[in-house]
């Protein structure tokens, strides 16, 4: 018995370890600061789309959080049983068998969400969903009693455990608001409300859907444009957040503007600067005009940023660029040179100019101007005001 209840308790400790690793992750997600996830492997198997769902959070409170709480109390209550802390009751144990009960069914309705609604699996969210029914399958007959249940006693006399219940949901809300309140996502949710009227009061811009990097949708509902600068801290910052936003809503179309904040390419800056800026954008829109791989040298670039920002030469990083991604540097090289590249530059100069852009990154959607769209919820809360 001690040997199968220790079993069932690392069953239930390693289903802990996933959720706490999916809390960190959903949290890292809101907060733009997510790089490549451990259990993102390609794009049907991505724990960063997942997150991005609205299947991610019930009430506002993460799915991974509930259930994280839900395997801890758990623990608990298994290991009491085991060490005779609490009394080995039928109601006690009709407990154990809800919960474990509970576990297994509501990984079964997420797992099936997973697969048909939103057609992205998740492989830590799996190990979850696989270990709630090891541990059914363990815990089930480990604590099973052959008495039989009064329920009037179960609500007066060993009401305990039903508190024991409740405080789930009463505890993952109030993590939910401390974790909220800690990183600032408690401050960005009470003003979404205003940056959505402030975007659906603005005037509606319009913008070339060839110029610069486009990233084509599913559908052609909605738009989203970005005019940002490859050396800009918060560009990069905002490059994850939109890569997430993208991830979980395929449908959505995107428009990378180059707008380098330096004269050299972009007039409407008032100082010249030593044009490395001009020269990562004019890499980027010639890797995907000669090659079709603009979007990977995006991403390296941005991975990059904080070596590149240390130099005006970038020419050395060009023999890195080509190790790392295997394309044709010259080809890039020699149509980074050209004066139809940075046409190009000073056309999307131009459109964040005539869009009153003062700083990247600035975001619009549909033409919109969408302040704080650097933000995950802000960018989902807008996507879900167009039908």
């Amino acid at each position: 018995m001690n040997k199968k209840t220790n079993l069932f308790l690392i069953s239930i400790l390693i289903t802990f370890g996933l959720f706490i690793y999916l809390i960190i992750h959903h949290y890292s997600v809101k907060l733009g600061l997510s790089s490549s996830s451990l259990c993102t492997i390609n794009e049907k198997l991505n724990c960063d789309a997942a997150a991005t769902s609205s299947f991610s959070e019930i009430l506002g409170i993460p799915v991974a959080l509930l259930g994280g709480i839900f395997s801890f109390l758990l623990f608990s209550f298994v290991l009491f049983l085991k060490l005779d802390w609490m009394e080995r009751s039928v109601y006690a144990l009709y407990t154990l068998r809800f919960m474990l009960a509970v576990g297994a069914v509501t990984s079964l309705v997420m797992g099936v969400i997973s697969v048909f609604i939103i057609n992205v699996g998740c492989p830590f969210c799996m190990g979850t969903y696989v270990f709630s029914f090891l541990n059914l399958f363990l815990g089930w007959n480990l604590f099973k009693s052959q008495e039989k249940l009064n329920a009037q006693n179960y609500f007066s006399e060993y009401r305990s455990h039903l508190i024991f219940l409740v405080a789930i949901p009463i505890l993952a809300w109030t993590f939910s608001a401390m974790i909220q309140q800690k990183f600032g996502l408690d401050e960005v949710k009470r003003l979404i409300p205003e940056k959505l009227m402030q975007w659906q009061s603005s005037p509606e811009q319009s913008f070339s859907l060839t110029d610069g990097l486009v990233r084509q949708g599913t559908e052609s509902k909605i738009v989203l444009v970005e005019f940002a600068d490859f050396k800009c801290s918060h560009c990069k910052t905002a490059s994850k957040t939109i890569e997430l936003f993208l991830q979980g809503n395929p449908q959505v179309t995107f428009i990378y503007k180059p707008w380098p904040l330096d004269g050299t390419c972009n007039k409407t800056i008032p100082s010249k600067g030593d044009g490395s800026r001009c020269t990562l954008a004019a890499w980027a829109l010639c890797a995907e005009k000669t090659q079709k791989r603009g979007w990977d040298v995006h991403h390296w670039i941005f991975s990059k940023q904080n070596e590149l920002n240390e130099v005006s030469d970038l020419k050395p990083f060009l023999v890195e660029l080509e190790q790392d991604l295997g394309i044709d540097t010259a080809a890039i090289s020699q149509c980074a040179d050209t004066s139809e590249t940075y046409d190009i530059i000073a056309r999307t100069s131009d459109e964040g100019a005539r869009a009153q852009v003062q700083g990247t990154p600035t975001i619009y959607m549909n033409g919109k101007k969408l302040a704080y769209g650097q933000f995950l919820d802000v960018l989902k809360a807008a996507a879900a005001e167009i039908k």
